[in-house]
């Protein structure tokens, strides 16, 4: 009798350690409150009427690689980022023209060059980033953001007497959702961004962000 219930004692202790130390892992998981640096792939979807408007003349679909900066604030699961995106357009109304290059004591060499369409695009974003699962290593985002597009042309490129013209796309409000996962010092993940307003009907990226 003493036997088991001595056992019955040391069970339960052990069962009570065991809890305990589950809580203490999960209250004291680490924590971090900093800055990462972002890389990020985006497909966008423009607006339909929009890409279509005499001043556009885009395709439905681009393409943009950019760079970010994303502070976290563990303690209340915030984060805010501001990015610079190099857009790319599928032109659907380039133009060529014939281009002379001075190269060499005097003589020039002449080629005909087609145009390109891209732009740069300023976007800034704040909401929670929850963590979950083992080690609180897997993680989900909702933010809402603001983008601007400027420098939106056709032009020649490396070409500083070409003819050029404005493409009128503009950036808008949003929102985001996100999903990815941490792997010590760096973090991969997707987004998928819906605009409310603007020329850009939606966009999903896949990014990767590096601690320091």
């Amino acid at each position: 009798m003493n036997i088991t219930l001595n056992r019955l004692i040391c069970n339960s202790a052990l069962a009570a350690l065991c809890s305990f130390s589950a809580l203490t892992l999960a209250q004291d998981q680490p924590t971090y409150s900093g800055w990462t640096i972002t890389a990020n792939l985006d497909h966008i979807n423009f607006d339909s009427a929009a890409a279509s408007r005499p001043d556009v003349l885009i395709s439905e679909s681009g393409t943009a690689i950019g760079l970010a900066g994303e502070y976290l604030d563990s303690g209340r699961s915030m984060t805010y980022v501001v990015g610079l995106n190099y857009i790319i357009y599928n032109d659907n109304n380039e133009f060529a023209q014939y281009v002379q290059d001075y190269w060499y004591n005097d003589r020039y060499d002449g080629s005909y060059e087609e145009s390109s369409a891209n732009a740069l695009m300023l976007f800034a974003e704040a909401g929670p980033k929850i963590h979950f699962g083992t080690y609180h290593s897997s993680f989900f985002s909702a933010r809402v953001g603001v983008s601007q597009i400027f420098d939106s042309t056709r032009s020649i490129d490396f070409c500083s007497d070409c003819y050029s013209e404005d493409i009128d796309i503009e950036g808008g409000f949003y929102g985001s959702l996100g999903i990815g996962h941490s792997f010590d010092q760096f973090d991969i993940g997707a987004e998928f961004q819906q605009y409310f307003s603007g020329d850009i009907d939606n966009s999903l990226r896949l990014k990767m962000a590096f601690s320091f």
